[in-house]
């Protein structure tokens, strides 16, 4: 597993830096905002309005970006997790700052869908946006740090008992 979290930390990292380079060659070359990166045809916004364009690029970047941020930390919460004893107050930590940031994904992606909506509104642009589910992954994570803390202190409780 831990392997894996690494692949998609690394996978995701090359998928913003793709885009990050994509979006260059389309500032010189406009054509090449049809195809920024696997199919992801971006080319309306850019006809609308450059400015439009290069939010909505950046919240594609700023996406994968945290995405990346959340495999970097699944990748040490499996690195330190220990079965004979699982609740520790680190495991605790970074389940709170995985809550935290796909809350930050959230809201990344509520901001983008409004953007895109205006946009659809008052500019006639097909609007596309992320998916919005982040809010209930972002819950369940969190009430899985707050069930580690509850463990964590009953199993120090435990310690000091015996």
């Amino acid at each position: 597993m831990r392997f894996l979290a690494w692949l998609a930390f690394i996978g995701l990292l090359i998928k913003a830096g793709a885009i990050i380079m994509s979006f260059g060659v389309s500032i010189q070359n406009p054509e090449a905002s049809k195809d920024l990166y696997q199919g992801m045809d971006l080319s309306r916004y850019l006809d609308a309005s450059f400015t439009h364009y290069t939010i909505i690029v950046f919240y594609y970047i700023i996406l994968y970006l945290l995405q990346a941020y959340i495999a970097l930390f699944v990748a040490k919460l499996l690195t330190i997790v220990n079965l004979d004893k699982p609740f520790t107050m680190s495991v605790v930590a970074i389940l709170h700052k995985i809550s935290i940031t796909i809350f930050g994904v959230w809201i990344l992606a509520m901001v983008h869908n409004l953007h895109v909506i205006l946009l659809d509104k008052y500019a006639d642009i097909k609007a596309e946006p992320f998916a919005s589910e982040y809010i209930f992954l972002a819950g369940i994570v969190y009430v899985l740090s707050q069930l580690f803390k509850r463990g964590a202190a009953m199993q120090r409780e435990n310690e000091l008992t015996m």
